[in-house]
């Protein structure tokens, strides 16, 4: 494993935070390294399991009682599981509570193959997003548990109350028990490792003493709030299946305690870093390379006003020095961001490291509004793991659901022509009318099957202790997955857009205008995979426009179709609010790519599409302020399902002031032309290639990929490929 020079080994891992007087060293104590070394071994080995959590649900299966409510039965296994998830605490561990992975014992294992039968009868899961999850943290900390549950009894206890009230009333119960009792469970795990570790023992009594008065108490300093927010996010993970719950828009959530134990002496600046640290190395003890999580810090509050303060740096600084895939932080931009935070953003993401990824907070809050949310709560919002947008604590909100192929219903349309299957168009106009035809259908019959599916999440859904950790649901006396979260809504995502207009375009000049093919012929080519035809090929690549130049003819295409794209989306229902439109990949584009034939851009198949809202890997040849003039021709508002613009830079380029100075401008301008999320790649294709060549040596090497970022050398080679491809921009 290559040495993990990442942890403040050099000048260059001392920064400067504003209000700090000092530098502040980035090295961490060794043994917070040795935590971030055993996380990057154990995501390189993989994840065995818990198979605590399907004995459990068996258990709580068979010890139903006839006639037991659908949602007594969903909170008796959350509150089983709970019980019966295995925890594992290490030494040096500030934050505890994280399950033990595991293959199962003999003994488990002949259990569970006795139970596959039992487990056969629970009626499956109907399906749709309950992973990307966001509670509301400042409820939890501001009453802890013991607040929580006197305010279901409080609820329980009002008059006219229907029998679905009761019932829920009583699920959320049954789960806020469960979470008080895991709560307990970790105290009990401290005080068995005090014995074991002798050397540390004061400070596993002192964790055990927290966990224990956290199970009913609420948080009363910086320390406590963070572990009740730890152990939260677990339960809501394993206990209820929200994989992935987000810790949230830390500054803001954890900055009243950090300050009051700052004004009283119980913290410094250097002990809160740390224990950022922690929470952040946890994060990777949880999840496996290849999805994501997120943080986010910076924005406004709930009044509109800047919220920058020392957490905001202190976040950002402990994403430099753990350095590990998970989770990323975001930086909420608005035209009031401190300069001095934007600086700080700068020389960060000068080290490679990938962050902050640049949200316009801007853009996303008018566009949170159009959609009904309040003026206080849109400020309020998180990206739930990529760049998809969520109100945090208030909503009931499906993601990239589904991910749509652009070129895709192009080939098919093509395809269709060709073979006689679809009448022959007489210009473009009528061929782009069969492309929009297409996917007009694609999404109207996706929009109607999870339209099918919100409703029977309603049956035999349901997530008692979500529901504890989400406005209105107690109030409303409602679940989480019947109305009771204030907002409720699904978001699609559209993939490989620059793959859709470049192709198109390649349509238009070579079949309808220079008539030099017929569009079978075109397909045929494409079928052959420009076998016989690579001329054609590069004439494509490099004779016609492409998207990302700040071409005014394309860029108009671009946007038609974007405005189509928004427009056909918002046009429909799913649930209990109208579809709501993105336009970003995760890994998608390779996904969707690799089973893509070639498409009319030039584009072989197989290879990844687009990786985002910008022009193809490749074909940004006119510089980046080019290729964010290009993405900012048509409106962001309205793409609450993600958009993002990846940009790479070489690495010479932000060696100094003047190249850190143009780089911000070119992200500047993004931003304030109404781009959406904006994120940055500084790592030259040598080093890329090299990791290919001998990834021994960069185990710890995170790129941005399309909205989140991986560890490169765990990206298969298409996708390797694909980021290698990306045009290197210098100023």
């Amino acid at each position: 494993m290559a040495k993990l020079a990442a942890i403040g080994e050099s000048a260059a891992d001392v920064v400067r935070i504003p209000g700090i007087a000092e530098p502040f060293p980035l090295a961490l104590p060794s043994e917070i390294v040795a935590l971030r070394e055993r996380a990057l071994l154990l995501q390189q080995q993989g994840c065995p399991g818990t198979p605590d959590i399907p004995l459990a649900d068996a258990r709580a299966w068979t010890g139903r009682e006839d006639g037991e409510d659908w949602l007594i039965w969903r909170a008796r296994r959350c509150a089983e599981r709970l019980r019966a998830l295995q925890v594992e605490v290490e030494p040096g561990e500030r934050l505890v509570g994280k399950p033990f992975f595991r293959s199962p014992s003999s003994d488990e294992a002949e259990e569970l193959a006795r139970t596959q039968p039992v487990l056969a009868e629970i009626p499956p899961y109907p399906g749709g997003d309950s992973g990307h999850f966001h509670p509301d943290w400042r409820k939890l900390l501001r009453l802890g548990i013991g607040g929580i549950l006197a305010e279901i009894s409080d609820y329980a206890s009002r008059p006219g109350l229907d029998e679905e009230q009761k019932t829920f009333y009583e699920a959320c119960r049954l789960s806020m028990e469960g979470l008080s009792a895991f709560l307990g469970r970790i105290a009990e795990a401290c005080t068995a490792m005090a014995s074991q570790d002798e050397a540390d023992a004061a400070r596993w009594n002192d964790l055990a003493a927290m966990c224990a008065r956290l199970s009913s108490e609420p948080p009363a300093t910086f320390h406590e709030a963070m572990q009740l927010l730890f152990a939260c996010q677990i339960a809501l993970w394993f206990a209820e299946d929200h994989g992935l719950t987000s810790p949230g828009r830390l500054d803001q959530v954890l900055g009243p305690y950090y300050e009051a134990d700052l004004r009283e002496g119980r913290i410094t600046p250097r002990e809160a870093f740390e224990l950022l640290c922690c929470l952040l190395i946890q994060q990777n003890r949880i999840l496996w390379p290849g999805s994501a999580v997120a943080a986010m810090v910076g924005g406004r509050d709930r009044q509109g006003n800047d919220v920058t303060n020392d957490l905001t740096y202190l976040t950002l600084a402990a994403r430099q020095a753990t350095r590990l895939v998970y989770p990323t932080v975001g930086l909420a931009w608005h035209t009031e961001t401190p300069d001095e935070l934007m600086q700080y953003a700068m020389r960060m993401l000068a080290t490679g490291v990938g962050d902050p990824g640049l949200f316009n907070d801007e853009v996303i809050t008018l566009g949170l509004r159009d959609h009904g949310v309040s003026v206080e709560d849109s400020y309020d919002y998180m990206n739930s793991t990529c760049v998809e947008i969520k109100v945090c604590g208030a909503s009931h909100m499906w993601v990239t659901a589904p991910y749509f192929n652009l070129p895709g219903s192009l080939l098919k349309v093509l395809g269709s022509v060709a073979e006689a299957a679809a009448p022959e168009p007489a210009d473009f106009s009528q061929f782009q009318d069969l492309v929009r035809q297409d996917l007009s259908e694609t999404i109207r019959n996706a929009a109607e099957g999870l339209h099918r599916t919100w409703q029977e999440r309603g049956r035999t859904g349901c997530f008692p202790l979500a529901s504890c950790v989400i406005s209105d649901c107690l109030e409303r006396g409602r679940d989480f997955d019947r109305g009771g979260a204030r907002y409720n809504w699904v978001e699609n995502s559209f993939v490989g857009l620059a793959n859709l207009v470049d192709g198109l375009l390649a349509v238009r000049q070579l079949v309808f205008e220079e008539r030099e093919l017929t569009l079978r012929q075109f397909h045929e080519i494409l079928q052959a995979n420009y076998a016989g035809n690579e001329g054609l090929r590069q004439r494509i690549i490099n004779g016609l426009p492409h998207y990302g130049n700040d071409d005014a003819d394309i860029d108009a295409l671009a946007t038609e179709w974007a405005e189509f794209l928004i427009a056909t989306t918002e046009a429909l229902t799913v649930g209990l609010h109208r579809y709501v439109p993105g336009f970003f990949c995760w890994v998608m584009h390779e996904r969707l790519g690799s089973e893509t034939p070639a498409t009319p851009d030039g584009r072989l198949a197989g290879l990844p599409l687009a990786d985002g809202a910008g022009g193809s890997q490749g074909r940004e040849r006119c510089g980046p302020t080019a290729a964010v003039l290009s993405s900012t021709k048509w409106s962001h508002r309205p793409v609450l399902g993600g958009l993002v613009h990846n940009i790479k830079f070489s690495d010479s380029l932000l060696r100094d002031d003047e190249g850190l100075r143009g780089a911000r401008q070119v992200l500047e301008t993004y931003l304030e032309r109404g781009g959406f999320e904006i994120q940055v790649n500084v790592v030259d294709k040598e080093t890329l290639l090299d990791a290919q060549a001998h990834p021994e040596k960069y185990q710890d090497l995170l790129v941005r990929v399309a909205g989140y970022s991986d560890y490169f050398v765990h990206l298969n080679r298409n996708m390797q490929d694909e980021v290698i491809a990306r045009t290197e921009h210098d100023l």
